[in-house]
């Protein structure tokens, strides 16, 4: 049990910075000599009080044991262990000399090798026995230059010569704090079996504690690597591998340090991933259970930065102040209150916010529960077991059990939200292929219909003698709803359709295909208004449900034009003689719709020089980023600007000033332009 004790010394002084509970007694009741003894129930060394004498300076004369050190300060139980203790009469300086007067009434101890223990050294120490140099530790100094602090952590070996009366002294010095050293005499062998027990031990746990989290670390690392969105992975990888290097530090701390040095540059560490812990393990709550970090995460963002700040500063600074029954505190002032605040506090959080993920039904939040019972129920079992069956469980073991609980269950949370999300994505993943492939095959069929419906189109403008004929259309998706077409009669009769079917797409295309039939089958003779009347019923015997075709036809005799509306914009007619444009305004339903519909039909007489603008909505309503149309009056000023011109390079000036208009804004409609000029 004694070695099991040394190992927990150092962890506790690092972690909380309280040392084991020591009795002390009063002036009065120390006796004057320790003395040693066998225990005749184990054989083993018992070691009462340690009245040790103390005197600051340097004098080497105060290691004959013959030295009268009567008038020495004397100190209580492990006054050597802080050397700034009230029972001394002065402050500690840096070096100084302490003397124990050791009886061994047992001759069975004579020359008998026992072990001297260095339970704690924080500087350099010369140790005499009966006025002879045995052992160095470090190199003592007379200023803190010359001084090498060193801390001994194997037992050495102390023989007691043939006589009673026995005075180690220690010639000792530490000039970077207030700490001293902690020796005990214990029996050799179990001193050696105690030290390769800590070593072995020690040094397995380590390994598996730190295998075990850097494992859990790597795996969430990679996670949040292959699924950066899910950034709980990270954070848990973050406090988990602090987890990890605090262990690691810790047992470095308790098995291999031999200096003040090197004990301060592990606290600075262990602080820092101590902080790094908590900081990342309340990321990665929030994260979990919260759609954004709640305004109370900077308070503890804060908190934990100011603290690891102040501790970082002070950390050489601090003391320890053993009172006569118990250790007290650290007198570290605001560094230690603040760790010891935030690490309360942050528990408390941590608490809650898995408390209130449980009572809200968060998705999978009671598996965090079951961890965090895990550690309180676990004892209580093990308890139950031993007090039933007598069977011990191991307490290396059972630690492990009861820290790695919280972490499993955290991990196997992530885990399963990890596989839930990849599932979804491999779903989604699913889901977009297929969508793609029905999208090429709607893509590759409204290919097809478009080109279906761009061969049902004029290849080129009829040639006439006295007329000069252009059109063109620019569909806004793969199938359009807009149509042009014409007629040509042996005697010279010219026919121009142009439509505009409701909607885009493979209906649409259907309207179009159905009036294209009606229309190229209509008689040679027959009037506009009879044949605009014989598409109608036909759309309407498709029945296809609130599809309908606006249509203007326009025929052209000589030089005279009739115009036929149903629905579509007003046709411009630009007059040469009086260099103005007319705007056309007929009256008429779209086709398809209510039977016996009135259309309007006008006749006009054309000059040469004079210019027909034929054109669906597509044009006038276009949309700028503003979502403001080009409209009708504007599209009349565009044709007025080149009205003049050849109806080719008419229609390119429409087109160039629509896109202009639209400045990269998507085409919604169809655009078709008929163009006719007298010759």
């Amino acid at each position: 049990m004694k070695h099991k004790f040394i190992l927990i010394f150092p962890l506790v002084l690092v972690v909380f910075g309280f040392i084991a509970q020591v009795v002390a007694q009063d002036s009065e009741t120390i006796p004057d000599k320790l003395v040693l003894k066998l225990n005749e129930a184990n054989s083993d060394l018992e070691l009462s009080v340690y009245p040790w004498k103390y005197h600051p300076g340097d004098n080497p004369e105060w290691a004959s044991p013959t030295f009268d050190d009567t008038e020495w300060a004397s100190g209580g139980t492990l006054d050597t262990l802080v050397l700034q203790n009230k029972k001394f009469e002065s402050e500690w300086e840096g070096i100084g000399w302490f003397r124990l007067h050791v009886s061994v009434p047992d001759k069975q101890l004579w020359n008998t090798p026992l072990a001297l223990q260095v339970v704690y050294h924080a500087g350099a120490s010369e140790i005499y026995l009966d006025g002879e140099l045995i052992y160095e530790f470090g190199t003592v100094g007379t200023q803190k230059e010359e001084e090498e602090p060193y801390w001994e952590r194997n037992p050495q070996v102390i023989t007691f010569s043939g006589k009673s009366d026995h005075v180690i002294a220690v010639r000792y010095s530490n000039f970077s704090s207030a700490l001293g050293f902690w020796l005990v005499v214990a029996p050799l062998d179990e001193s050696i079996k105690g030290r390769v027990s800590i070593i072995r031990g020690g040094t397995t746990l380590q390994m598996v504690w730190t295998a075990i989290t850097v494992f859990l670390m790597l795996q969430h690392l990679l996670l949040f690597f292959f699924y950066p969105r899910a950034r709980e992975n990270l954070y848990f990888a973050i406090s988990t591998g602090s987890i990890g290097a605090f262990i690691f530090l810790t047992f470095q701390f308790i098995l291999w340090t031999t200096s003040n040095t090197q004990i301060l540059f592990l606290l600075r560490l262990l602080i820092c991933v101590y902080v790094l812990i908590f900081v990342s393990g309340k990321l990665f709550l929030y994260t979990l259970f919260y759609p954004k970090l709640p305004k109370l995460s900077w308070f503890f963002l804060i908190g934990w930065v100011v603290t690891l700040c102040v501790n970082l500063f002070n950390i050489d600074k601090y003391t320890f102040d053993i009172t006569s029954s118990y250790v007290s505190n650290i007198n570290a002032g605001l560094g230690v209150f603040l760790l010891f605040l935030f690490t309360i506090l942050s528990f408390l959080e941590i608490v809650r916010v898995i408390i209130v993920a449980i009572f809200k039904k968060k998705d999978g939040a009671w598996i965090f529960g079951l961890g965090s019972l895990v550690p309180i129920i676990l004892p209580f079992i093990f308890g139950f077991i031993a007090a039933r069956t007598g069977f011990r469980i191991n307490w290396e073991l059972g630690v492990i059990i009861l820290f790695l609980a919280p972490l499993f269950s955290m991990s196997i949370y992530l885990a399963r939200n990890f596989s839930r999300t990849r599932r979804k994505l491999e779903t989604e993943e699913l889901e977009r292929q297929l969508l793609e492939v029905e999208n090429t095959r709607k893509t590759e069929e409204l290919e097809e219909a478009r080109e279906l419906q761009m061969s049902m189109l004029p290849d080129a403008p009829p040639e006439l003698p006295n007329l000069d004929v252009a059109f063109e259309m620019r569909p806004a998706t793969e199938v359009g709803g807009d149509y042009y077409d014409f007629n040509l009669t042996d005697d010279g009769q010219l026919t121009i359709a142009i439509g505009d079917a409701t909607g885009h797409g493979m209906n649409a295309g259907l309207v179009v295909s159905a009036v294209k039939s009606l229309f190229k089958t209509s008689a040679p003779g027959a009037g506009n208004l009879a044949t605009l009347e014989r598409i109608s019923q036909g759309i309407r015997s498709m029945n296809l449900k609130r599809l309908y075709m606006a249509m203007t036809l326009a025929t052209f005799v000589d030089n005279r034009m009739t115009l036929t509306g149903a629905g579509m914009p007003p046709p411009l007619i630009y007059r040469s003689d009086d260099n103005m444009v007319e705007e056309i305004l007929l009256e008429g339903m779209p086709l398809g719709g209510v039977i016996g519909t009135e259309r309007e039909e006008a006749s006009f007489e054309l000059q040469p020089g004079d210019t027909v603008l034929l054109m669906s909505d597509g044009l006038p309503e276009m949309l700028n980023p503003e979502n403001e149309m080009l409209d009708y009056p504007k599209t009349k000023e565009l044709f007025t600007e080149v009205a003049d011109k050849s109806p080719k390079a008419i229609i390119r000036h429409m087109f160039d000033a629509s896109s202009s208009w639209a400045q990269g804004k998507p085409q919604e409609d169809d655009i078709t332009l008929v163009v006719v000029k007298v010759k």
